[in-house]
């Protein structure tokens, strides 16, 4: 089955399913939002939604308070 069917499949039939097979699905879905792999770390390691969603956060975070630095100056860094 399509995408398309599948959602048009599942539209029909959420108003007949009980609260337990909703709370079934809804822990499936949330597990794989969560877990899917968006990003990388510079290690190399996966980064889920969740993870980059906080990174974003604290990113967004750093820039409002002025903590961060100009391209010029990481070039001048020390390796």
């Amino acid at each position: 089955m399509e995408a398309f069917e599948l959602r048009e499949k599942w539209k029909k039939s959420i108003k007949t399913v009980d609260d337990r097979f909703l709370q079934l699905v809804d822990a499936l879905y949330e597990g794989y939002i969560k877990n899917e792999t968006v990003a990388y770390h510079p290690d190399g390691s996966p980064m889920s939604r969740h993870d980059y969603k906080k990174a974003l956060d604290i990113a967004e975070l750093q820039i409002t308070k002025g903590d961060y630095i100009s391209a010029e100056e990481f070039e001048q860094e020390d390796l």
